[in-house]
């Protein structure tokens, strides 16, 4: 894959300021030809360094009020099966593998406290996790997306 350039990052923040944008309206707001727009966005499209558009849902808005983060110690060598149960939990919005005291860092929403409950108590019915850790997300004061880390907005 190839760095992306200014082109690049300049129709990737335009496409984060207006996703439903035309190719023409693009392609005029990062002032290139037409062409160039469509073959540049769909090379971002091709190498995945774009995989989609939305829409940006907010959490609070739709009725997930509460955020919470979930670190996690797991039976070694249960990786692979308890990422897999983790998954088909819907409140869960990421899982990572981490270092340090806990195995797996999870994110996760819910309606209310007692949602949030009945999440965590799916999570602990997974066999292969042992201990668990959850902290209550009281704001959130930056919240910030790729495309705006690679753009500069």
């Amino acid at each position: 894959m190839r760095e992306l350039d200014a082109t690049d990052l300049r129709l990737i923040a335009a496409l984060r300021k207006a996703p439903r944008s035309s190719m023409a309206e693009l392609a005029r707001s990062v002032d290139v030809a037409r062409g160039t727009a469509y073959s540049r966005i769909e090379r971002l499209e091709a190498d995945g360094v774009i995989s989609g558009y939305g829409p940006d849902v907010e959490p609070t808005k739709a009725g997930l009020d509460v955020l919470a983060f979930c670190t996690l110690e797991i039976r070694q060598g249960s990786h692979d099966e308890t990422t897999a149960a983790l998954a088909a939990i819907p409140q869960i919005l990421e899982i990572h593998t981490v270092t340090g005291t806990g195995d797996l860092h999870c994110r996760i929403v819910a309606r209310t406290n007692d949602h949030l409950h009945s999440v965590l108590q799916r999570i602990a019915a997974i066999p292969d996790v042992q201990r668990s850790q959850t902290q209550l997300a009281l704001s959130t004061v930056l919240q910030r997306t790729i495309a705006d880390i690679l753009t500069g907005a």
